[in-house]
């Protein structure tokens, strides 16, 4: 490789991954739940509603409740008054409802102002129906660590018994639940398991034999590309908003994995001295778009995704040891000079 395309690769490799941390939150979308210790339980309707069925979202912080059959449920706001109301025609939402301003994002600021409840305006959002809402009392919303986790942190605790009040043609009933604390995961076994990765996968890439550096260097990005491509599986149901919006927010893992089909490619059509920059992109997104920007998982009892617990912390792990070990191999590259025989 020429001093100019070792030059050229780490300028790209350096703009690649300043644009990569200006990208909100790395992988996840911001506008989807955190990984926490704090998750809902969902316990079901008081008193059962025969033709009413309620369940809770992926992000367990949406609830979704829907009818049959002659049944009219109207579901009750912050202050009381009727927010949403759910038949056969489809669900109407009260407009003068506080509860349509405050449910627009996970955690309400300074920017979303309630209206001022009043006399309903219904206007019909959906023609099924089943009614999905996010709603702020099923979940945690930050502040002050609860006594009981202060005081005994290592044991789980029911922090909340949350309700909802409805009418179901008329009757009063709520839907019900907990909001629980899970103690932690210990972070250190997971570092442990990245650290083991990252050493194994040096060690198996850095063979300065023609025959063998080639074929471990497109296994371990063969594997961070499907790594990454689940991690964009697994955390696609909980990034909230429009199709186009979770493209937008999940633009640094799909970066990512183009970066390791490319650097992939770059591998099968030359060696690896003159794929090294491609090799350095590559591993240096993995290891910030699918580790470095989801350690929470380490440290958190819950997890945003599709995955088991463990498993997802696996997912980050192979993203931490892999994206390191093939970034620290292709910057050898750059610097040693490729061998004769």
């Amino acid at each position: 490789m020429t001093p100019r395309r070792a030059r050229v690769g780490v300028a790209v490799t350096l703009v690649g991954l300043i644009l990569l941390a200006a990208t909100p939150a790395g992988a996840h979308g911001t506008s989807g739940p955190p990984a926490s210790n704090f998750t809902t339980q969902l316990r079901g309707i008081a008193p059962p509603a025969p033709g009413v069925t309620v369940s809770l979202g992926p992000d367990r912080e949406q609830l979704v409740l829907a009818v049959s059959g002659h049944v009219r449920v109207t579901v009750f706001g912050y202050q009381d008054e009727p927010y949403l109301r759910v038949d056969t025609r489809g669900v109407f939402e009260n407009r003068r409802s506080p509860a349509v301003t405050l449910n627009r994002s996970r955690v309400p600021t300074g920017t979303s102002r309630p209206v001022h409840a009043g006399a309903a305006e219904w206007v019909r959002i959906s023609h099924e129906p089943v009614a999905r809402w996010h709603d702020h009392r099923v979940h945690w919303m930050g502040g002050v660590t609860p006594l009981a986790v202060l005081n005994d942190p290592d044991r789980p605790h029911v922090i909340d018994r949350w309700r909802i009040p409805i009418r179901v043609n008329g009757r009063a009933a709520t839907i019900h639940g907990l909001l629980r604390w899970t103690p932690p995961p210990t972070a250190w076994p997971w570092w442990l398991l990245a650290a083991g990765i990252a050493g194994a996968t040096v060690l198996t890439t850095s063979a300065r034999r023609r025959c063998g550096a080639p074929a471990a260097l497109a296994a371990a990005i063969g594997v961070m590309a499907i790594t990454e491509s689940v991690h964009l599986w697994a955390s696609w149901p909980f990034i909230l908003g429009s199709t186009a919006g979770r493209i937008g927010e999940t633009l640094p893992t799909l970066a990512t994995i183009a970066a390791c089909i490319g650097a992939f490619v770059w591998l099968l059509r030359r060696d690896p001295w003159a794929a090294a920059p491609g090799v350095i992109i590559a591993g240096l997104f993995v290891f910030v778009s699918g580790g470095l920007a989801d350690l929470s998982a380490f440290s958190h009892a819950y997890i945003p995704s599709r995955l088991a617990p463990d498993t997802a912390r696996v997912v980050v792990a192979l993203a931490l040891g892999l994206g390191f070990g093939t970034a620290f191999t292709g910057a050898r590259r750059l610097r040693a000079p490729r061998p004769t025989s």
